[in-house]
């Protein structure tokens, strides 16, 4: 009778032991699901955060609704876009383009950025002396949600 009583006291120690090795596993299984939502918003709000340097100029209108993007905008915008294409110089679906629509062909912004001058005087004022206003026609993205490229269109 003393050997089953041990018995029976072992065999109770050993489902316990297992029953707290399970809440562990289950525990630790809940708490990287957390984590991993957790890591997965925090990468949609870094995302979110950096397109909406970008993304301002799809709606940047004054109260009449009329345009209100000029080169300058344009060319601080490929700065920044500059500065990311430099930063992630090894990874080309991180690179984002910025670019003027006239007509007949498409110029991209970054890489006429040294040339400043050249830029201002060819897109800053109209033939009357009018500073020239530029539509945001389209923004594209990259497969992971983040922009790729931005493109203007000269409008007056």
């Amino acid at each position: 009778m003393e050997n089953a009583s041990k018995a029976l006291i072992m065999a109770g120690g050993i489902l316990v032991g297992i029953l707290v090795i399970s809440l562990a596993v289950y525990l630790f299984a809940d708490f990287s699901r957390t984590a991993a939502d957790i890591n997965s918003q925090n990468e949609q709000q870094r995302i979110v955060e950096f397109n909406s340097k970008f993304t301002t100029y799809d709606t940047y209108k004054d109260k009449d609704g009329n345009w209100q993007i000029t080169i300058y905008d344009i060319i601080s915008l490929a700065g920044y876009a500059k500065e990311n294409n430099d930063y992630y110089s090894e990874s080309p679906d991180e690179q984002i383009s910025v670019n003027i629509q006239s007509s007949p062909k498409t110029n991209n912004v970054q890489e006429h950025l040294n040339e400043y001058t050249k830029i201002i005087s060819n897109y800053a004022y109209t033939a009357n002396g009018n500073l020239k206003k530029f539509s945001c026609e389209s923004i594209e993205y990259n497969s992971n949600g983040k922009v790729k490229a931005i493109n203007f269109k000269t409008i007056s």
